[in-house]
């Protein structure tokens, strides 16, 4: 169950084996493995601190319109939780 600072990649263990990401704003999409991620951030980083840098160099991430913004998430999240 997510915890209060978030989902986390070890929440996702046994339920996804690839975090898939999309950006309807900017095109941004990619397959992200699992195994991976944990690896690299541990069972305890979050998904939303991941997603905030790796949408970091995106040119619509300080767009002045909020709707106009770079919206990168995980498709599949609401699916799994």
């Amino acid at each position: 169950m997510p915890g209060s600072t978030g989902t986390t990649f070890g929440d996702l263990v046994g339920k996804l084996t690839v975090l898939r990401v999309e950006c309807s704003k900017c095109g941004r999409f990619g397959r992200y493995p699992l195994r991976r991620l944990i690896e690299q951030r541990g069972r305890d980083g979050t998904i939303i601190d991941w997603l905030d840098e790796l949408a970091a160099d995106c040119p619509r991430k300080h767009a002045a319109a909020i709707s106009d913004q770079c919206h990168a998430r995980c498709p599949d999240l609401p699916k799994v939780l």
